[in-house]
């Protein structure tokens, strides 16, 4: 097994390496040019041939990678690579000091998400290879572990995106209430495509899957906020006072319904909500009042 290891590491132009760790049917080794490269389905391995494509490297060599969810690539970029650094501010420290907090001793790597949203907002709402090492050395894992949560969920971006980041939902039920012109009228006023980011580097869009708002479909989300109950004027609008530097209303962009409440007003819970209450409530209320005093 470790010949053929070696081989495919060499292939890569890795050099050879020793392995690390078994986990979850994996098998991690520490190559001599210092990457850690993941070898997946280890049941299958010993039937390789010696290929590149066997191997799931890290993110960090910029080469192909393979794993569950087929080829994932990182190309080095002026914004994205090796010769970067990348450190928390002294503010964002303490909230990282405040989150490991919250974790008992050995469990650091729960961390990871939170510290990675935390360093996505600082770096102007991307991660870089720089973000990702920072956090796996805080958390004192491999640098793999963390590349395996960051490009694992969609909340996290592994290119730079616009500084108003719109993510219009098109999942069923905001697709039936007209997403789909939504989408094509932010595109045509931002004169970019899906992924793009605008000229000025102020927005980017992309389709997203729900996200929760079913019943004020369609909407969309910019940053941290919601923009429900869309028309195509109404959410061009809104990116029209983002460019402006005005700050749009959030939530709900009509005046028919309140919140997620039925457009026209209540149809239930119309009486006044009573007090709570409980059998016996009075007595044992007074009963506290005299173990108080």
């Amino acid at each position: 097994m470790a010949g053929v290891v070696n081989g495919a590491l060499r292939a890569w132009g890795l050099g050879t390496g020793r392995m690390m760790a078994r986990r979850s049917g994996s098998t991690y080794y520490q190559t001599q040019r210092g990457n850690m490269v993941t070898i997946l389905a280890a049941d299958r391995a010993r039937n390789w041939n010696v290929t590149p494509l066997s191997l799931s490297a890290s993110l960090h060599t910029g080469r192909v990678t393979m794993g569950a969810g087929g080829v994932v690539n990182h190309r080095d970029t002026k914004d994205n690579n090796e010769a970067l650094t990348f450190d928390f501010s002294r503010e964002n420290m303490t909230k990282v000091n405040e989150i490991l907090a919250k974790y008992p001793e050995g469990y650091k790597k729960s961390a990871s998400i939170p510290l990675l949203d935390l360093a996505q907002r600082q770096n102007g709402g991307f991660l870089s290879i720089a973000c990702m090492k920072k956090v796996a050395k805080i958390l004192e894992v491999p640098y793999m572990q963390v590349y395996e949560v960051a490009t694992f969920y969609t909340m996290f971006n592994r290119k730079p995106v616009g500084k108003h980041f719109v993510q219009v939902c098109t999942t069923t039920p905001c697709e039936l209430c007209g997403s789909g012109e939504i989408v094509r009228a932010i595109k045509d006023y931002l004169g970019v495509e899906a992924g793009q980011v605008t000229e000025d580097g102020l927005f980017s869009v992309i389709e997203v899957e729900c996200l929760g708002a079913c019943v004020n479909a369609p909407m969309m989300q910019i940053g941290d906020s919601y923009y429900e109950d869309l028309t195509p004027e109404s959410a061009v609008n809104i990116l029209k006072q983002f460019r402006d530097g005005k700050t749009p209303k959030v939530g709900v962009q009509h005046d028919r319904r309140r919140v997620a409440e039925p457009e026209g007003g209540k149809t239930t819970l119309l009486e006044p909500i009573p007090d709570p209450s409980a059998p016996n409530l009075d007595v044992l209320l007074e009963a506290q009042k005299g173990q108080q005093s």
